[in-house]
C-alpha cells in the first residue's frame, strides 16, 4: 500500500519507481518473487531516477513524438489515430527491454544498442504480449494502480527477458 501511496506523490514517486526496479532485477536474477523492503530509501530513489530516465528515453518520448504527428494532421478521422496503437503498446515493454540491457553491467549505453534491443523485442513477444495488453488496460482503467500491476509486470518481464537470454546462450 505504501508504494501506491508513494506513486501519486510528485518526487516520491521515484521511491516507488525503485521498487519497480528492483522486483525487475529480481525477476532478472530468476529468485522466487518476494517483496523488497521499504529500508533504503536513498537506493530506491536513485534507482526510480534510472527506471523514470530510461521509461523517459524509451516510452515517453516515443508517444510524444508520435502524438505530435498525430495531432498536426489534417484530417479529423479515427483512422488517422491508428498508428498510435503500436507505439502505445511497446511503449511499456521497450523501456523494460532497454533496462534489461542496462542492468547487464549497469551502463547507460547498453540501452542504445539497437540491435540487441530489438532482438529481445522480436524475441520476447510471444511471452511479453499478453501480459502487456494486461498492465496497459489496467493503467486505462485505473491509471494510479501502475504500481500494483507493475510489481506483478516488472517481475514477469525480468524474467522473460533473463529466459530469453539464457536460451540465446545456449544455442
Amino acid at each position: 500500500m505504501l508504494g501506491v501511496v508513494f506513486s501519486i506523490i510528485p518526487i516520491a514517486h521515484f521511491v516507488a519507481f525503485g521498487y519497480l526496479y528492483r522486483l525487475f532485477a529480481q525477476g532478472k536474477a530468476q529468485r522466487e518473487i518476494s517483496l523488497p523492503d521499504w529500508g533504503d530509501w536513498k537506493g530506491m530513489f536513485v534507482d526510480g531516477l534510472k527506471l523514470f530516465l530510461i521509461f523517459f528515453l524509451f516510452g515517453f518520448i516515443p508517444v510524444a513524438l508520435m502524438s505530435a504527428l498525430v495531432g498536426i494532421s489534417p484530417w479529423d478521422s479515427v483512422f488517422v489515430k491508428i498508428p498510435m496503437a503500436p507505439v502505445l503498446f511497446f511503449a511499456v515493454p521497450l523501456p523494460i527491454a532497454a533496462l534489461y540491457l542496462y542492468l547487464l553491467n549497469e551502463d547507460f549505453k547498453n540501452c542504445f544498442n539497437f540491435q540487441a534491443l530489438l532482438g529481445l523485442m522480436k524475441a520476447g513477444i510471444h511471452a511479453y504480449w499478453v501480459p502487456t495488453i494486461a498492465y496497459i488496460g489496467l493503467l486505462y482503467i485505473l491509471p494510479f494502480m501502475y504500481f500494483v500491476g507493475g510489481i506483478i509486470y516488472f517481475y514477469f518481464m525480468g524474467n522473460v527477458f533473463k529466459n530469453l537470454q539464457l536460451r540465446a546462450d545456449r544455442g
